[in-house]
């Protein structure tokens, strides 16, 4: 994240403020914004950068579609009390009070899309734009798949608005005081970033020890789970046999044949490029054992 975006809460940053980002968690924008991570880069991904070029695109079918005229805004709106919430507009619309958002996405995300349905990221997005840039009205246009287009329409909705800033105000005040937000079922993964070098110490604490205990009744819990999943699983492609699959009423269950690479790490250990094309990554694990020495 370059250091300009530390600095403020932009659009494509506040549904993670919320907690409503399919995408990111506060605590993953907070570790961004702190400077205790670095984002993705994302400057040599294919698809982001196809979705600058084509921005001018969406945009010129939306006039082409609508008959409204469009002009790029490339200066940032700030809020007028608090100017750490910003707003990066993509294009306002001449000769009214209402902008518009250009988006673009892969075929497999069409759904999203269907009907009047719009990703709940965009429509925070929109609104935080408009809330910033005191407009009434915004319009959201869509290339989905490079084939189909779409354009809908997002109102102001100053309740949700007041919302979101009262939202931002106390991620930002944990952002300036370094204050960790809640954590979320998926943070899971990036704690390891969060407490990357563990020290030899354990912790004692015998009130914690209920929650090994659930732990250790949910992991118990999931691999009977998935022992029975694996065995319905066998049972079902031995009913199957050489057919396609199975029909009910309800379902239908396939068994395909499908293909998939795979790279063969032996042939490169033997080629000797294993080691050379091969990183060494750090993480930590969480393990739970019986203490034995308290058993005793």
């Amino acid at each position: 994240m370059s250091e300009d975006r530390k600095n403020f809460i932009g659009g494509s940053d506040i549904a993670a403020v919320m907690g409503m980002s399919r995408w990111k968690t506060p605590l993953t924008l907070w570790l961004e914004k702190t400077g205790e991570v670095e984002p993705k880069d994302l400057s040599d991904n294919e698809a982001v950068q196809l979705g600058k070029e084509l921005e001018e695109f969406v945009a010129q079918q939306f006039s082409k579609k609508t008959g409204l005229k469009v002009r790029k805004r490339k200066e940032k709106y700030t809020h007028k009390k608090y100017p750490f919430m910003v707003a990066h507009v993509d294009r306002l619309i001449v000769g009214s009070d209402e902008l518009l958002e250009c988006k673009t996405c892969g075929s497999f995300k069409k759904d999203e899309w269907k009907d009047d349905e719009i990703p709940t990221e965009y429509i925070l997005q929109v609104v935080w734009y408009l809330g910033i840039t005191g407009r009434k009205k915004g319009h959201i246009a869509v290339l989905i798949g490079g084939q189909s287009f779409k354009y809908k329409e997002i109102n102001f909705d100053q309740e949700l608005f007041n919302i979101m800033v009262d939202m931002a105000i106390r991620f930002w005040e944990c952002v300036q005081t370094k204050t960790m937000p809640a954590i979320t079922p998926d943070d899971n993964d990036i704690m390891a970033k969060v407490y990357p070098t563990p020290e030899q110490e354990f912790i004692q604490d015998q009130e914690l020890e209920s929650k090994i205990e659930k732990l250790v009744s949910i992991k118990a819990d999931m691999t009977s789970l998935d022992n029975e999943r694996k065995m319905l699983e066998a049972e079902l492609k031995n009913i199957i046999n050489t057919h396609a699959g199975i029909l009910t009423d309800k379902y239908k269950l396939s068994w395909f044949k499908v293909s998939k690479s795979v790279v063969d790490t032996e042939k490169l250990r033997a080629d000797k490029l294993y080691e050379k094309y091969s990183n060494i990554s750090e993480s930590r694990t969480l393990r739970v054992f019986a203490n034995k020495k308290k058993a005793a």
